[in-house]
């Protein structure tokens, strides 16, 4: 079996402490406590080249990195549990989209690029998407609403959902309660549901499963054709076995693979996958064809 992976994040090139998430005990805590995030796999002198050397000994033939993010910077850091950040500066993000964009080009056809847009910059955020997919050549957006410290249905992101649109990008959702210690009601399900009536041209990939409202997650992939699941940070052993029935019946065209390395070893997401009850129609489009036709990477 070939295996797609629809999220790994950017390996760290440097110990500038501006970009080490994993630094902040305070956000990621209950990360590091479950995924044992701290060690040399995403810490400085991890590479692209390691990656794709991971990828090769998981049989994964492609992959979609996330570019770094700062959650150190005054404005990219949240300022309380509940309060909002003030968007990502124009310098960092473009450094590290330019990091990113070494990798994939150097990587061409085994690494394609997301990015994380902070809409909580306004039009700053707005332009920042626009350089991402035009100047930077993204295949997906992300955003995370538990890090911005505003829900999904906020009005700064409107903006963000319709560009996505018009430019033809899937953007992905973190949904469910979050790892690092921020408030989940941010990231609920059901926040979804009007967006994906208000923007049917959009393409919306939640990630996370949505634990522990997968019920509702469940609910949106049987109500909206332009709505995908995307297993990322979670062992495929632990996916609900709702979702999995769903995966082997009408839903086998809409859930796809992903690590979300560091969260988890290519190998241990790969390897997972293949224990799940599928079909073998199911577990193809689950592990490679469905990321391939959603975000285009063909």
């Amino acid at each position: 079996m070939k295996f797609i992976d629809g999220w790994s994040n950017m390996p760290m090139l440097t110990k500038d402490e501006l970009i080490n998430e994993f630094a902040d005990e305070v956000l990621n805590s209950n990360v590091n406590k479950w995924f044992k995030t701290s060690g040399g796999s995403r810490g400085p002198g991890a590479s692209a080249e390691d990656l794709v050397a991971m990828m090769d000994a998981a049989g994964v033939e492609k992959t979609i990195i996330s570019a770094l993010h700062s959650w150190s910077h005054p404005d990219t850091r949240p300022r309380g549990v509940f309060q909002a950040t003030a968007g990502q500066p124009d310098d960092i993000f473009d450094g590290f989209l330019e990091q990113m964009a070494t990798a994939t080009s150097t990587h061409k056809g085994r690494l394609y690029g997301s990015a994380l847009i902070d809409p909580m910059g306004g039009l700053r955020a707005y332009r920042q998407l626009d350089r991402a997919i035009k100047d930077y050549g993204c295949v997906a957006i992300r955003v995370m609403a538990a890090m911005f410290g505003e829900p999904y249905d906020h009005p700064l992101y409107y903006p963000i959902y319709a560009k996505c649109a018009e430019l033809g990008v899937p953007i992905t959702m973190n949904l469910g309660f979050p790892g690092p210690m921020r408030s989940a009601r941010l990231q609920h399900p059901a926040l979804l549901d009007d967006i994906l009536l208000a923007f049917p041209e959009l393409t919306v990939v939640g990630t996370h499963i949505g634990h522990p409202w997968h019920l509702e997650t469940l609910a949106l992939l049987q109500k909206h054709p332009n709505f995908y699941l995307m297993t990322s940070g979670w062992s495929p052993k632990y996916i609900p076995g709702e979702i999995v029935h769903f995966m082997n019946t009408r839903g086998k065209g809409q859930v796809m693979w992903a690590s979300d390395f560091p969260l988890l070893s290519v190998e241990r997401a790969a390897n997972d996958a293949l224990e799940l009850p599928l079909k073998d129609d199911a577990m193809q489009a689950y592990c490679h064809d469905n990321c391939l036709e959603v975000f285009k990477l063909g």
